[in-house]
């Protein structure tokens, strides 16, 4: 994948350990060490992903993240926000104001080439239109073109594993259409599919380019959130519960309209012991059906 990754850091030799890393992995890589030198770059040539530390200097990582994301010719970047292993509050605030993912201190080179290698991937697949959760088309759920069951395991059990791992957030969000029955019924076809893949595709619209969006069951989805936390999850679930009530979630009228019941569990919980405990926990919070 070819790319232009732009690399901000004011530490000199932690800049020469990310440009090093980038480069190997067959990236294009430019530089800066200052905040102003940041944007002076990105108006220059807007790269492809912006790796930021949140330490810089003369303007902060997150002032910039503010300026880029209020600018619609520059809001698309994707940012990799830096910091060290134990500033939670840095990769939270990173995560509110934009970043698609975070990246910590100390430093693994295979990591840092994984992140990247992630968010490019995730963020052409949006705005090629292509669901970031399912890579080949026969992994895809053929309504929704979200990831399949099988899909969401993988995913969950590698995303509980680092985030127990590094001691970071993670969320798994469960979405219902409770009457799945009545809209099939009223279906010229006696399915639901139509009003699934608008709820489908209202949910992509919800999330980051980071985030995982499955098809879980027949009247289920399931959504992972890396690096998020309950508070996180909790302006995810306003955003969805704003636009089930509006109708906006699907997009167009349906008669009946969607039910949707939401539930979500967030680690670090000590009750949570594997990616399947997790999803088990996130569905049992859901109502009970009639």
């Amino acid at each position: 994948m070819s790319a232009l990754v732009l690399v901000a850091d004011p530490d000199p030799f932690n800049l020469r350990l990310l440009h090093e890393a980038c480069e190997a992995a067959g990236y294009d890589v430019t530089t800066a060490a200052s905040g102003p030198d940041v944007l002076a770059m990105v108006a220059r040539q807007p790269p492809d992903l912006l790796v930021l530390d949140a330490k810089m200097s003369e303007l902060d990582a997150f002032e910039i993240l503010r300026i880029l994301k209020a600018d619609p010719g520059l809001a698309n970047i994707p940012v990799l926000l830096v910091s060290d292993e134990g500033d939670h509050d840095a990769r939270k605030r990173g995560i509110e104001l934009g970043a698609e993912d975070t990246l910590t201190r100390p430093y693994r080179v295979f990591e840092i080439q994984q992140r990247v290698r992630n968010v490019l991937r995730a963020t052409r697949r949006d705005r090629l239109g292509i669901p970031e959760s399912a890579p080949p088309a026969d992994q895809r759920d053929p309504v929704t073109g979200a990831g399949t069951p099988s899909q969401l395991l993988i995913s969950l059990d590698y995303e509980h594993t680092r985030a127990t791992r590094y001691g970071h957030p993670l969320t798994c969000m469960v979405i219902r259409v409770s009457n799945a029955e009545a809209l099939a019924s009223a279906s010229d076809d006696h399915t639901a599919d139509q009003a699934m893949a608008l709820v489908g595709a209202g949910l992509k619209g919800c999330i980051r380019a980071v985030d995982h969006l499955f098809r879980l069951r027949r009247d289920e989805f399931c959504i992972l959130l890396p690096e998020t936390d309950s508070e996180g999850a909790g302006y995810v679930l306003r955003r969805l519960q704003g636009q089930v009530e509006s109708g906006e979630l699907w997009r167009e009228a349906l008669n009946p309209a969607p039910s949707i019941d939401i539930s979500s569990v967030s680690t670090p919980e000590t009750s949570v012991k594997s990616g399947d405990d997790m999803l088990k926990k996130t569905r049992h919070a859901l109502p009970r059906r009639d």
